[in-house]
């Protein structure tokens, strides 16, 4: 259990860290809110998991039924910049992981709206009412971590004779 909280940050939460935010006959959509980044003021950085009921196929013709994606998201109004994708077959065999795409060519990228009426727009919303959600009390969303500066020792007065 120690090496799992070491290898892996351990987040402490009053929810589960995967939750469902969308749901249909052909899709169930997932929101891991314990890997949640405030990248910048209204930008975050999420992971999401996309369960297909049947197998989708992709173009070199190999199936899976599991994307997991890490995107940028803003919220007002919904923007999506994909910036790496797995997708997972049956049982959670590997089929390809696309990697992460190259930070300077993140920025080139556009910001992606979903189209009305999609799962990927209805799944986003919930995100987003999740991400800006604002109760009093709750532990909010961690920011982009920054180092912090050390402060300067504490000058001694000399003493006195």
């Amino acid at each position: 259990m120690l090496v799992a909280c070491v290898a892996v940050p351990c987040v402490a939460s009053a929810q589960a860290p995967w939750r469902q935010v969308y749901k249909d006959s052909d899709i169930t959509v997932v929101f891991d809110t314990a890997s949640v980044v405030l990248q910048s003021p209204g930008t975050w950085t999420t992971v999401t998991s996309w369960d297909y009921s049947r197998a989708r196929v992709l173009e070199n013709k190999k199936q899976y039924t599991r994307l997991v994606e890490r995107a940028y998201v803003r919220c007002s109004p919904v923007r999506v910049k994909r910036v790496r994708s797995t997708v997972y077959a049956i049982n959670n065999v590997l089929v390809r992981d696309e990697g992460e795409v190259d930070p300077r060519d993140q920025a080139h990228m556009v910001w992606d709206r979903p189209k009305p009426g999609t799962a990927g727009k209805n799944a986003f919303e919930t995100v987003c009412g999740i991400l800006t959600r604002k109760r009093s009390g709750s532990a909010s969303i961690p920011a982009k971590a920054t180092p912090k500066k050390a402060k300067p020792p504490a000058k001694k007065k000399p003493a006195g004779k």
